[in-house]
């Protein structure tokens, strides 16, 4: 959910309440921040986020130091910035991803449902990413991609894993750095891997879903680092 437009929120200190707001607002600056919206090392300063978010300080505080601790942001000459990841950090990244999106998709040919198979079928067309009218819905149309096998995989601690680890997929910007051939190839690569998971193919899904990650580092290798 993008947050260009922020609902105003009632802003309350202390309390459930309190807790509340705060969880509202780092889930909606860590979604800026995942998407592109938010640049690295873009300055976050707290009093211009109070006045858009419509809340006081203290929420846009604590989300900030949540966000530290997520490894989003950073605190640079006493302001907060947006943290800009380092080319070893996302090989790091991406090769835990490798491992952890392999095996969700390995689980999901083996544990999906005939609905699930249906949505990833449907999700999974290649057209649905490599024409899409535009990044955002581009961008769009693979986060539901990928979540349906997360989400058909059924196993809980996998999907927080990867939560946690997905702090630099493909957003906006890493959607800008794909040539036409290149976003041929990846939605190629979610049809196969629906059909994997369609046939109850567990090898072959897992290493299509490997296949699909270590192509999407070799573009942000070759083209942002």
């Amino acid at each position: 959910m993008k947050v260009r437009e922020m609902t105003v929120l009632a802003d309350t200190s202390g309390g459930s309440s309190g807790e509340t707001l705060v969880k509202v607002v780092y889930s909606r600056l860590r979604r800026e921040i995942l998407d592109g919206t938010l640049r690295p090392n873009q300055p976050l300063v707290e009093v211009e986020l109070a006045d858009r978010m419509k809340v006081s300080r203290m929420p846009i505080r604590e989300s900030l130091q949540r966000l530290a601790v997520d490894g989003l942001v950073r605190s640079q000459r006493r302001r907060w910035v947006v943290h800009e990841h380092t080319k070893l950090e996302v090989c790091e990244m991406y090769e835990v991803r490798t491992a952890l999106e392999g095996e969700a998709a390995a689980l999901a040919a083996r544990k999906a449902s005939h609905e699930q198979v249906l949505a990833i079928l449907s999700a999974g067309r290649s057209t649905l990413f490599s024409q899409a009218e535009n990044r955002a819905e581009r961008v769009a149309n693979n986060e539901h991609f990928h979540n349906l096998i997360i989400n058909a995989a059924t196993n809980d601690r996998l999907t927080q894993m990867i939560e946690r680890n997905s702090i630099f997929h493909f957003n906006q910007h890493v959607a800008s750095l794909y040539s036409g051939d290149e976003l041929h190839e990846s939605g190629q690569q979610h049809e196969e891997l629906a059909r994997a998971i369609q046939k109850h193919d567990s090898d072959r899904a897992r290493k299509i879903a490997i296949a699909h990650v270590e192509h999407a580092l070799h573009i942000i290798m070759t083209k942002l680092y």
